[in-house]
């Protein structure tokens, strides 16, 4: 069982590597491996309306296997399916596959084909899993490859995977968040080693890039009005690499007669609210500030995703002073930042 758990934490790390950008999709990565035990392929669902991991994951595995590289030139969903399907059946009866999340059911798939049905036709040798499926509207796969006759180790029945299970939940927590209660409000907070959080740009322009990937999945960024008076920002998503979506913005002041000159303003396409008390927050919210905000939301707040830089400046202020404690769901490197993935300890199901 500890190879096991190997390979699902290499699926982890993948899946949270497009963590927020898969919304309102959850987060998950998938692995094949050959009769040998040698990699095939991982890979991680990108975006909601493309293909999921276990489709990418076996398209790569299936080139590899066959040599068929004309598959690798199919991106849409269904047209991946069908291949695997005429093509693949006689490639994975040796394979194991590795998931996060339990695949989708054949009767209740959306904008993609059910991954149960393909892995069924398929017919590995074993599919590993790391968690249920938290959306009623997809579970049940798990239960179809029993039937169908795959063998399936379920990490949530196994006492050795029970660690492994638990950062597969982890990893859908926003999801989860998301579907129970209608919403879910990150608050991105960049600071350097040393706490410091003035003195200019904090993070690496390849992390800047992947908050502004996170934008164009907001159906609302909030940031406060210090933040526009003394920053001047544009908040678009020049350097995203998804489809360049400007979210909505909602401007958090205790200042009357707010001033509309911030090139934000500006931005097509897009609703700015300016308001005085903190209106009903409703699907994916980004928050975007200092320590102020934090402060003032910090009861709102569902995770915390804390970027360092790996820097210290001797001439900024220390002006964090938040007295609140937080549950570690995630660390992860983008290239000299580390973002930490935290959970207010008021969720009690994280609580140790």
């Amino acid at each position: 069982m500890e190879s096991h758990a190997f390979y699902l934490d290499l699926c982890l790390q993948c899946a949270w590597r497009e963590q927020l950008q898969t919304l309102p999709n959850p987060a998950v990565a998938a692995l094949v491996l050959d009769k040998w035990g040698a990699i095939l392929s991982i890979e991680a669902h990108k975006e909601s309306g493309k293909p999921h991991a276990e489709v990418l994951a076996l398209q790569k595995a299936y080139a590899k296997l066959s040599g068929d590289s004309a598959i690798l030139s199919l991106q849409e969903p269904h047209a991946i399916h069908r291949y695997l399907l005429q093509f693949a059946i006689p490639y994975f009866k040796d394979s194991i596959i590795y998931i996060t999340l339990e695949p989708c059911a054949s009767a209740k798939c959306g904008k993609t084909p059910s991954c149960a049905t393909l892995l069924k036709a398929l017919c590995p040798k074993c599919v590993v899993i790391g968690a249920q499926d938290p959306n009623k509207n997809a579970k049940g796969g798990t239960q179809e490859l029993i039937e169908a006759g795959i063998s399936v180790i379920k990490a949530w029945e196994i006492e050795s995977l029970r660690t492994i299970h638990d950062k597969a939940i982890a990893l859908l927590e926003p999801f989860r968040l998301l579907q129970e209660n209608g919403r879910v409000v990150v608050f991105k907070y960049a600071s350097r080693l040393d706490g410091s959080i003035d003195g200019g740009q904090i993070s690496t322009r390849v992390t800047q890039s992947l908050m502004h990937n996170y934008r164009t999945k907001a159906d609302v960024l909030l940031i406060s009005g210090k933040s526009v008076r003394e920053d001047n920002p544009t908040l678009d998503t020049r350097f995203a690499t998804l489809r360049h979506r400007n979210p909505n913005v909602v401007i958090l002041t205790r200042q009357v007669d707010f001033p509309r000159t911030a090139p934000l303003f500006a931005i097509p396409n897009r609703r700015v609210d300016i308001v005085n008390t903190l209106p009903p927050l409703r699907g994916f919210v980004f928050c975007e500030g200092g320590a102020g905000l934090l402060a003032s939301m910090q009861d709102e707040i569902d995770i915390l995703l804390v970027m360092l830089n790996a820097s210290f400046n001797s001439g900024a202020k220390l002006t964090m002073r938040l007295q609140r404690e937080f549950q570690l769901l995630h660390s992860m490197q983008s290239n000299d930042d580390i973002l930490l993935w935290l959970m207010p300890k008021r969720y009690s199901k994280w609580e140790k």
